[in-house]
């Protein structure tokens, strides 16, 4: 399979047309650093009509899906879950939970069958770091994956493996340092895309 990446951009613009340009910027940042490493690179922007063949066959030929999205509502936007819920569960892509009826002893969640896969999760939060990751604060000290497992469950009933930990730019509108995290965020893309490249 070649090395092709998919980023699917879920920085979606309000219905004033504002919103979604730190998430585009980061999509930007990350397809540049793939494609400098010599990788294929489709995107997906959820600010435009998809269809699901179209994504279904993104999908399919991706050795690694980005997702780059804002957490709204202590998850992705709602246009991510649609296009999760109808894209990442078509049976093209979706294997089964496991069992059969001739044997539900099999584990939940072992039929997945794109085990050569990876994905990664890139986020933008208005809260803080320490509201997710500190005990007795917001999120209860589960951390960036634990409160983002809805997410990753989703990919790991695919058969599909995380590729790199979960990416987060913190605390955006109240206490922003947008310049240090992009430059986080720069190079960080590029340090995956030559582990990409190279594997």
């Amino acid at each position: 399979m070649s090395l092709n990446v998919l980023i699917v951009n879920a920085g979606v613009r309000r219905t004033t047309g504002e919103g979604g340009a730190l998430n585009a910027e980061m999509v930007r940042i990350a397809r540049e650093a793939f494609e400098k490493a010599g990788l294929a690179v489709v995107e997906t922007n959820l600010n435009d009509p998809w269809t699901l063949d179209a994504e279904v066959e993104k999908v399919a030929n991706a050795r690694l899906i980005l997702v780059q999205t804002p957490i709204w509502a202590m998850s992705a936007p709602w246009q991510y879950i649609k296009w999760q819920d109808e894209v990442l569960t078509d049976p093209r892509v979706c294997g089964t939970d496991g069992r059969t009826r001739t044997d539900p002893s099999s584990r939940y969640g072992s039929g997945g069958f794109l085990t050569d896969r990876f994905y990664w999760l890139s986020t933008t939060w208005n809260a803080p770091i320490e509201a997710i990751s500190e005990p007795g604060q917001f999120f209860d000290g589960r951390g960036l994956e634990g409160v983002l497992m809805h997410l990753h469950k989703q990919f790991a009933y695919m058969g599909m493996r995380p590729f790199m930990p979960t990416f987060a730019v913190n605390d955006v509108y109240k206490n922003p340092s947008i310049a240090a995290d992009l430059a986080r965020w720069s190079e960080t893309a590029a340090a995956a895309a030559k582990r990409l490249s190279e594997g």
